[in-house]
């Protein structure tokens, strides 16, 4: 990934609103991060428009900064790689294998991740997976890291192990409220070029094993909680909003298309067409 060039990195970060320290430090990169996730959503809606999604630099810029737009894991998490770069951090691509119901992974650049690396110490940073640790989850100790919104944990690739188990392989794990712990995916620490990830974002866009093109989603973290649309692929009637705050999770059935596509642009920014 092409680092962002000054005058996209400034117009970046006023797309997150962001207005701190650029140094390469710890914590720039965590006010980065929580920034990002608090503006800018997580988002599908180009697979269901038919529009193909590129991971190019430029074109991710036009679509998610020019265009106030979101993405998925390969959008996302690409273009705070290629904006972390232009900032001086060492910012590498990891593999990532998603956790599936029956307790196995999906195939290998199944998610996009980062690490970064900081003054000899990794940290893994995710903007692209939804509902998950808002900070970098530092490589190593300790154990246990406890957020806002929970705790994670990284522990050692279980059997069966895609490859021979060894340190690069991690799964990384969120503390669930009655106190087990719920997978969210495997990551291979050697570090990875974009082309090795087009391949699972075709898959993404086009399968119809992909939940991707079997559901239109919309969500983005808020300061205390978590806002979602959803939408049914196949043109029904069902359309969601669901909102998570403390006091927990309240869900209704939108009227129609136009009170979906209103909440879309109050609540997301997000003004379509069709």
């Amino acid at each position: 990934m092409d680092a962002l060039t000054p005058s996209q990195i400034r117009a970046y970060l006023e797309r997150i609103r962001y207005f701190g320290p650029t140094q390469p430090t710890l914590q720039t990169l965590q006010q980065i991060h929580l920034a990002h996730l608090l503006t800018v959503p997580f988002e599908n809606l180009d697979i269901h428009r038919g529009r193909p999604i590129r991971l190019e630099r430029d074109p991710l810029f036009q679509k998610i900064v020019v265009e106030r737009r979101g993405g998925f894991c390969f959008e996302l998490n690409s273009l705070l790689a290629a904006a972390l770069a232009g900032m001086g951090f060492s910012v590498q691509l990891l593999s990532g294998q998603v956790s599936r119901a029956d307790g196995s992974f999906g195939p290998e650049c199944d998610h996009l991740a980062l690490q970064v690396t900081i003054d000899g110490q990794a940290w893994l940073a995710d903007v692209g997976y939804g509902d998950s640790f808002q900070q970098p989850l530092r490589f190593g100790d300790p154990p246990l890291q406890t957020q806002e919104q929970g705790r994670y944990r990284f522990v050692p690739c279980p059997d069966p192990c895609p490859s021979t188990p060894s340190p690069r392989h991690w799964v990384v794990q969120q503390e669930q409220p009655n106190q087990t712990w719920k997978t969210l995916f495997l990551l291979d620490r050697i570090p990875r070029q974009l082309s090795e990830f087009k391949s699972m974002c075709h898959f993404h866009q086009t399968s119809p094993e992909s939940m991707f093109t079997r559901l239109r989603l919309c969500t983005l973290a808020t300061p205390n909680g978590r806002i979602t649309l959803t939408a049914r692929a196949n043109g029904s009637n069902s359309f969601r909003w669901i909102e998570t705050t403390p006091a927990g999770k309240q869900e209704r059935t939108l009227k129609d298309a136009e009170e979906y596509y209103r909440l879309l642009s109050l609540a997301f920014g997000i003004h379509l067409l069709d």
